[in-house]
């Protein structure tokens, strides 16, 4: 699939904008002229996690930080819109109602009655799909969401909303100027990690053996620490003087985590070895060309298992990278993705 055209409307240092692309695109220019709010733009859109943060939107991504209108009751909106074409096969039955026909070289949409000249290859399939950010005055809360741009199914000018489950289809992969590995590297959701696993399917019944065989451990974390023992029984009678605690065994316990799957998301960590003699270390330990490289392995990966629909946008991809691994980078994303 391919983003072939980008509108943008009061997002951050963006009033309106009307971007067409062309196959692999390269976005060069000074500072703070934009480069990044593109990607962010298209995150928005594309990303089926991006929208599930809270808030999903704040005060400065409007564009001049005005997210009323000066009666000061009007609320504004942030709108983008993206139009995608050489749709996958299952992107098109999934969204069979909302597509359109696209006139690649007269570059617009057909209307309503001109069916005689919806002729490949000049007229293909595209779909547009638009993301809308407010500021809701009742809630105190800025909401967004994101919609088909065409839904005929619905009247009134109503767009119908798109699934979590559909933007996952777009396999859109957004790779930051500050690639920590914090979010590629953990299981926390959207992760790189955590989207490999989705799409192999190994998440399956991950968390719940995980949390039984953590609650079971045998001896338990305290029974080690002939020290803390007492202590432990120590506080239980002291608890026990105020409110009744009790169970089976000890009341007091100690365990490796909270034994959530948010809070093991958060806690289970990626381990690496450089050579053959060095113990596993966390990634956060290895060095900072190691651990991009790692993430651009990862991003590999992905675009192999979802070979016909992914659509990479990277910032600065030289970073931390020796020139002879850049050149690599471009000739796989160029004939790969």
């Amino acid at each position: 699939m391919r983003i072939i055209n980008l509108k943008i409307e009061n997002f951050r240092g963006v009033k309106s904008a009307d971007l067409t692309f062309d196959g692999h695109t390269l976005l060069v220019g000074g500072n703070n002229v934009g480069k990044s709010t593109i990607c962010e733009a298209l995150d928005l859109v594309l990303s089926p996690d991006r929208l599930s943060r809270f808030p999903p939107v704040q005060e400065f991504d409007f564009y001049n930080a005005s997210y009323l209108d000066a009666d000061g009751t009007t609320s504004v909106k942030i709108k983008i819109e993206v139009m995608l074409v050489d749709l996958s096969g299952e992107v098109e039955r999934t969204c069979a109602a909302h597509t359109e026909l696209w006139h690649v070289k007269e570059q617009r949409l057909l209307e309503a009655g001109e069916a005689d000249a919806a002729v490949p290859p000049d007229v293909i399939r595209c779909l547009r799909i638009e993301t809308q950010a407010f500021y809701n005055p009742e809630e105190d809360e800025f909401e967004a969401d994101t919609f088909f741009s065409y839904s005929p199914s619905l009247e009134g000018g109503e767009l119908q909303r798109v699934k979590k489950t559909v933007k996952r289809l777009f396999g859109f992969l957004y790779l930051r100027t500050l690639r920590t590995g914090s979010r590629a590297l953990s299981l926390e959701r959207g992760s790189l990690l955590d989207l490999i696993l989705r799409l192999q399917g190994v998440r399956t019944g991950l968390w719940e053996k995980s949390i039984k065989r953590l609650r079971e451990l045998d001896p338990p974390i305290d029974s080690d620490a002939a020290d803390l023992r007492p202590v432990l029984d120590s506080i239980e009678e002291r608890l026990a003087q105020y409110i009744s605690v009790g169970g089976a065994g000890k009341a007091t316990q100690l365990f490796v985590s909270q034994l959530t799957r948010e809070h093991l998301r958060k806690t289970m960590s990626f381990f690496l070895s450089i050579t053959e003699d060095q113990k596993p270390v966390p990634f956060q330990h290895v060095g900072t060309g190691t651990l991009n490289t790692l993430v651009l392995a990862l991003l590999s990966f992905i675009a192999e298992v979802k070979k016909d629909n992914v659509i990479f946008a990277m910032e600065e991809p030289e970073i931390a990278l020796p020139p002879h691994t850049q050149r690599r980078i471009a000739k796989y994303l160029l004939e790969e993705t």
